[in-house]
């Protein structure tokens, strides 16, 4: 560990400390359920000063509450699970109810009557689990264990089950689609959230990935308890875009518990590829296990009814076939004969005249036979690239090969639970994932590229009920994460050891060279490092303690709460440092084959531009020393779900929101401002550009320093970006239930503010630091510039006279949703329900960019009809996105009966937005079109069905032992 890491440990561990001290009042336990309800005596009469035990059936765990003077309860935080319900009272018989689930984050109602009699008579009362959500404004679905378990689910992602429920839909990921990428999974789209602002909450934290969305805690199915997918809280207590998948781990119980399995596929039962010659690889082994049971130590500890614990884990080893079909030249365009037919005349670029303002060239020729090119003149760095490219094996110009990429992961899961006296309970939770890919490359001599990442979540929650009333409930994580990603060939400089000159510069201290990207136009191309930006790495981290404070006071609940949160995003890339090299047959053209204007180009191939080293253009760029940013963050809310009366119940709240914009790491971001003399602002926090935090700066601040200035000379704060600090969330909601607990109204408004999107704040892209270039080779000329020294032996930056820039402005508001939404339940027997609910959702400043450097219709060079002089693109980060959501959602949901479950969802909805990226400029508000998340309509149905075999059920009910283990 660094010194500056263990500096912001010790300064985590103390804000930490500070908070548990200072903040007896806070975050949110969203996974968690509450019981409501009445109690009354036969005459309908309400009886105050009644005592409820809820007790947990499988830990034994008891939580009380007694009624108040309306005869109402409130019993809260309670753990998903099963529990049975006992009432006291004195004057009447005990009454008590078996069995009644709670569901994670749900509100359960149970509305009793006392009969008269001694207080030593039990009357047990048979209820069913009420369907209904009687008391929240709350839309949602549930995913219960059953389903988890149950349902076929192709590699077992718990979050492609969203597919299962109204306004959801998984869509392609919007960021990078690598398996071992958290943005993987934010391909969800949820009522009109995008995927990269849905929070994935586990055990009541935020596990989101904050760069691009998803999460890196993808937890095993077998790990968790349920998950509900809600789209419309409007409890004050959630944050982020406004939808949520929201899932609880296992807890053991009193009993041990566990299992494991084995998931087989492969090759031998699969069709061969119409495109391939043979079956394709295909070895995928999912398995793993889970116990979980009281934590004991024989002779020295009994954890029966109070410590228990839960471990799980699982593993994928995968290696599977891909197919990649190249074009490459043939046997003979490879020595340099180009005569077959079909193929274009080529011409000698050597041979360049210009008479009159009209530019030929004689076609080339060898010993006299036109179109080939003498092996003489075929240079050692083309021959030496020429070596790597993979001869034709089907047919005459195509390569196809089916190499195997492998995809492995291991993940665990973690868990405790403590009642440490009846007012305390404490749980502690590790989540560990570890990933690693092997891409191969389409070239086989360029091998592999291997990709890991890692990611671990450790989470502590400790629930103190203090008196009868009130409820504090303080939780904290930390997330730290790590993604790497190596260049096919890396370390090896295949530049210097073949004479390719003009990138030593830029080669990465300890990482080498790898080998560079060639472009061919009609060829399939050969790519090296440039791809994703290879080697890179990302380190991302996560601390953040939350705290609610709940208090139950006549017909109100009151809950306040705070969350801090700190991350950090550090990491670097090496863009296009070994070279990007492109050849598209203009140097072996004729630019005017008749001799006489008008002309028209003709002839040319890009393979006999490479063979005599002649590129039409080449990209470099040097890669990027640690770049990136970090900030805090904190949020407040306060919330009242008031029950107006026994069959109204209406919700307030209020959130704010303080979200700085993160500081760029060693200053490196920036703003452009084009009324300025500099117009270029970086982030400084005295008059002094830093150099040192970017190898390309020093050259980049000696070409363009006259146009630079820092934060501190030009008054900005060093963020850049002023503070919003007017994110005001306000929250209502009511649910109304006309005639009994058979029917609910419900509907809600709420403003939720997304999550600021860090990938456009780290990229550096602004000068001093990024610096790239990408030169043309000057047309109709004897070509000057070689493969061997296309830059002339010029340092990079020489020839960069107009460069490109990705600032970000200093005025951004931060983005909301409002949510809305107004709906039906109605129970239509003990075990289904049907909803139907109107929802819709309004997106606001939300993240884009903007081209504010776009050319200006007209004759001439495009780089003189730009606005803004000596500058390339210029592409803002803006927050001017909206967007339109509208919805009719229908579910109809059936419980268990006869060992049957089912759920069938409908969505008929129009998603529309503003342009998000606009390339022209302009107002991007008049660019609207459908989104790409638009989903018109979704069907979407599922079930189970339990054989009745087993305990309890038709068939082998007495069977004990092993056989009931197995069933």
């Amino acid at each position: 560990m660094t010194k500056n890491d263990r500096c912001i440990a010790m300064r985590l561990v103390l804000a930490s400390l500070i908070f548990l001290i200072c903040a007896p009042w806070a975050g949110a336990q969203v996974e968690t359920g509450r019981f409501v309800g009445r109690i009354s005596d036969p005459q309908g009469a309400l009886v105050p000063g009644a005592v409820i035990k809820a007790t947990n059936v499988g830990t034994n765990i008891v939580q009380t509450a007694t009624t108040n003077s309306n005869g109402e309860f409130v019993i809260t935080p309670v753990q998903a699970g099963v529990y049975n319900l006992t009432v006291t009272a004195p004057g009447f018989s005990v009454i008590n109810t078996s069995n009644i689930e709670v569901q994670v984050g749900q509100v359960v109602r149970e509305d009793l009557t006392l009969q008269v009699g001694a207080e030593t008579t039990t009357i047990d009362v048979n209820v069913e689990t009420p369907l209904l959500s009687t008391d929240t404004a709350t839309i949602g679905t549930v995913i219960t264990n059953e389903q988890l378990t149950s349902l076929p689910l192709n590699g077992r992602g718990f979050y492609k089950l969203a597919e299962l429920t109204p306004g959801a839909a998984l869509l392609p990921p919007t960021g990078n689609s690598l398996a071992i990428r958290p943005e993987v999974v934010n391909g969800n789209t949820i009522s009109g959230i995008r995927g990269s602002a849905i929070s994935f909450l586990l055990d009541g934290v935020d596990v989101s990935e904050q760069h691009q969305g998803g999460t890196f805690i993808q937890t095993s199915i077998d790990a968790l308890q349920e998950f509900s997918v809600q789209q419309s809280p409007y409890s004050a207590e959630y944050n982020r875009g406004g939808a949520f998948f929201n899932a609880t781990t296992k807890s053991g119980t009193n009993k041990f518990h566990g299992g494991i399995f084995e998931f087989i596929r492969n090759d031998k039962l699969d069709a061969r590829n119409f495109f391939a010659n043979s079956r394709q690889i295909l070895k995928r082994n999912q398995f793993g296990g889970d116990i979980g049971g009281p934590l004991s130590i024989p002779h020295l500890y009994n954890g029966k009814d109070k410590t228990f614990f839960f471990l799980d884990y699982e593993a994928q080893r995968l290696r599977q076939g891909l197919i990649f079909n190249n074009i490459v030249p043939t046997e003979a365009q490879r020595g340099g004969d180009f005569t077959a037919a079909g193929l274009k005349k080529i011409y000698d670029p050597t041979s360049t005249t210009t008479v009159g303002g009209v530019t030929t060239r004689n076609q080339i020729s060898c010993n006299g036979t036109l179109n080939v090119i003498c092996p003489s003149l075929i240079t050692p760095q083309s021959a030496a690239v020429l070596a790597y490219i993979p001869h034709a094996n089907s047919g005459p110009s195509n390569f196809r090969s089916t190499p195997s990429q492998a995809v492995d992961w291991d993940q665990f899961t973690v868990r405790v639970d403590d009642q440490i006296n009846p007012s305390n309970r404490l749980f502690v939770r590790w989540t560990y994932v570890n990933n690693r890919e092997v891409d191969p490359n389409a070239i086989p001599l360029l091998k592999t590229a291997a990709l890991t990442s890692n990611g671990q979540d450790i989470a502590v929650g400790l629930i103190t009920n203090i008196g009868a009333n009130k409820v504090q409930d303080f939780r904290v994580h930390y997330m730290p994460s790590h993604v790497l990603l190596k260049a096919f060939l890396q370390g090896p400089d295949f530049n210097t050891d073949n004479g390719i000159t003009g990138f030593t510069q830029l080669l990465r201290p300890g990482s080498g060279g790898s080998f560079p990207d060639f472009n061919f136009s009609g060829y399939s191309g050969m790519a090296g490092s440039s791809f994703d930006q290879r080697p890179k790495s990302q380190d991302r981290m996560v601390f953040e303690p939350t705290d609610t404070f709940t208090i139950l006071k006549g017909r109100h609940s009151l809950k306040f709460g705070v969350l801090l949160r700190y991350y950090q995003w550090l990491g670097y890339d090496s863009s296009s440092y070994a070279g990007v090299f492109g050849f598209n047959g203009s140097e072996t053209q004729n630019p005017c084959p008749g001799g006489v204007a008008p002309c028209s180009p003709s002839g040319g191939d890009s393979i006999a531009d490479f063979l005599l080293g002649y590129p039409s253009s080449v990209a470099r760029a040097y890669p990027a020393a640690n770049f990136g940013g970090q900030r805090w963050y904190h949020q407040y809310f306060a919330q009242d779900d008031i029950r107006v009366n026994g069959r109204l119940t209406v919700n307030i709240g209020l959130r704010y929101e303080y979200s700085p914009w993160m500081d760029g790491y060693k200053g490196q971001l920036g703003t452009f401002d084009p009324s300025l003399s500099r117009p270029i602002i970086v982030a400084s926090h005295t008059d002094k550009v830093d150099l040192s935090s970017q190898p390309s700066a020093p050259a980049a601040y000696q070409f363009f320093g006259q146009y630079i200035q820092t934060s501190h000379e030009a008054g900005l704060p060093y963020s850049i970006t002023y503070t919003d600090k007017t994110q005001f969330a306000p929250r209502i909601g009511f649910s109304w239930r006309p005639a009994g607990n058979s029917t609910v109204f419900r509907g809600g408004y709420g403003i939720f503010y997304e999550p600021e999107g860090t990938s456009g704040r780290v990229n550096r892209n602004v000068l001093p630091y990024a610096l790239s270039e990408t030169v043309n080779q000057t047309q109709n000329i004897v070509p000057n510039r070689t493969l061997g020294d296309f830059f002339l032996g010029s340092q990079l930056g020489s020839a960069t006279a107009h460069p490109s820039m990705s600032p970000t402005r200093t005025h951004l508001k931060m983005g909301y949703n409002q949510h809305y939404s107004f709906g039906m339940q109605q129970q239509l027997s003990n075990k289904t329900v049907f909803e139907m609910a109107y929802v819709g959702n309004h997106g606001v400043h939300l993240q884009g960019s903007n081209a504010i450097n776009y050319p200006d219709a007209g004759p001439g060079a495009i780089q003189g009809r730009r606005p803004y002089q000596p500058w390339g693109n210029i592409s803002y980060q803006s927050q001017d996105v909206g967007t339109t959501y509208q919805s009719l959602q229908t579910k109809i949901q059936h419980r268990a009966g006869h060992g049957l479950t089912g759920m069938i969802s409908y969505t008929w909805s129009k998603f529309m937005q503003s342009n998000q990226s606009s390339a022209l400029g302009g107002n991007k508000g008049y660019e609207r079109t459908y989104s790409p998340f638009d989903t018109p309509q979704n069907l979407a149905m599922s079930g189970t069905y339990q054989l009745p075999v087993g305990k309890g059920k038709r068939f082998l009910n007495n069977s004990g032992g092993l056989v009931d283990s197995v069933l």
